[in-house]
């Protein structure tokens, strides 16, 4: 992109922003005159790898745009109430079908990506906790629809991990640790420039992962910094409005907050940083659960979306769960898989 940078604003300046706009030229930085024409804002909004313009605020350089994304999803099947609750989701179906719509609206979601950068490079892994062989058939299926994405099922062990477990009194539990100690063993071992660790309950938009790249790459950029992202506004961060720091992304808002669950995109240098809070939560219970997360927030940026990308689909009521403002039977709707 070239650029005109006049310092002075006068009366001469005024009138040259009317000569250029008339000549087709549109002004991106009124403080220094920064100028593009129509086909130099397309090229550069198709072009992600260099820069970001968001309009009217700016061009923004991009440093180490991301080329590689590893996703790890989290399945578990074969329970259909809630860890630690007894309670019926959204929509009161079988468990194996929100893994279902999870998994499709990720892949699918990718897939949308990818289209808008070419240079993107996508793995999914799926972490499945012993599910029926009838389950992984359907998995197997639903990669099939995604011959352009790289993608595996891998099955949980549960005993390689039980006896890193400072507790053995709950045996749902260890395995809902395990399989997270899976993940980010998984995480360690693969290369990647963003990790996006998702829970089988989450239902993503079709520009999610397109938005949440884009996000991280002018985020990162802004504040030189590994930060964390999460997919879901959730209706818990609305009980307490004090520091709402609010951004702009891609093409959403996002909010500063200092809590999450454990469904969040980051980087290998992130986890490794903050290894003890990582450790520390997946080999013991806390209340709530992902307090070592947010033990890290209190020194480490995270953001979440406004609108929602993902939706959280727990029960009805549950203020971890359901987010404001969106269509749900919409976006559960546009993620069948048949």
């Amino acid at each position: 992109m070239k650029k005109i940078i006049i310092k002075k604003k006068n009366f001469l300046i005024k009138i040259l922003i009317k000569i250029l706009r008339k000549a087709g030229y549109e002004i991106i930085d009124q403080s220094s005159l920064v100028i593009t024409n129509d086909a130099e804002i397309k090229n550069s909004i198709k072009n992600k790898t260099r820069s970001l313009i968001t309009l009217p605020l700016g061009q923004v350089k991009i440093n180490n745009p991301i080329k590689k994304i590893l996703i790890i999803h989290r399945m578990f099947t074969n329970e259909n109430t809630l860890l630690s609750q007894n309670k019926k989701r959204v929509f009161e179906e079988k468990k194996y079908e929100y893994s279902f719509r999870s998994l499709y609206s990720i892949l699918k979601s990718c897939s949308f990506a990818a289209k808008k950068r070419e240079e993107l490079e996508f793995e999914i892994v799926v972490v499945d906790d012993n599910s029926s062989s009838s389950v992984k058939k359907n998995v197997i299926e639903i990669f099939n629809k995604f011959d352009d994405l790289k993608t595996s099922l891998v099955n949980l062990e549960i005993s390689e991990f039980e006896d890193k477990m400072n507790f053995t009194n709950n045996k749902r539990m260890v395995a809902h640790n395990a399989h997270i100690f899976k993940s980010k063993q998984i995480a360690l071992e693969k290369s990647s420039d963003v990790i996006y660790f998702v829970e089988d309950d989450y239902i993503h938009t079709i520009d999610c992962i397109n938005e949440m790249i884009n996000a991280y790459d002018k985020f990162k950029s802004i504040t030189s910094n590994d930060i964390v992202l999460v997919p879901s506004d959730y209706p818990y961060l609305y009980y307490n409005t004090e520091n709402f720091g609010l951004t702009i992304g891609h093409k959403y808002h996002w909010r500063i907050i200092d809590q999450s669950l454990c469904t969040y995109m980051t980087t290998k240098n992130f986890i490794k940083k903050h290894w003890n809070y990582y450790e520390d939560m997946m080999t013991n219970v806390h209340d709530p659960y992902e307090k070592p997360l947010h033990h890290i927030y209190s020194k480490e940026l995270c953001l979440s979306p406004l609108p929602t990308l993902a939706i959280h689909m727990t029960n009805i009521n549950s203020i971890y769960g359901i987010s404001p403002t969106v269509d749900v039977k919409k976006i559960w709707e546009e993620a069948n898989y048949d």
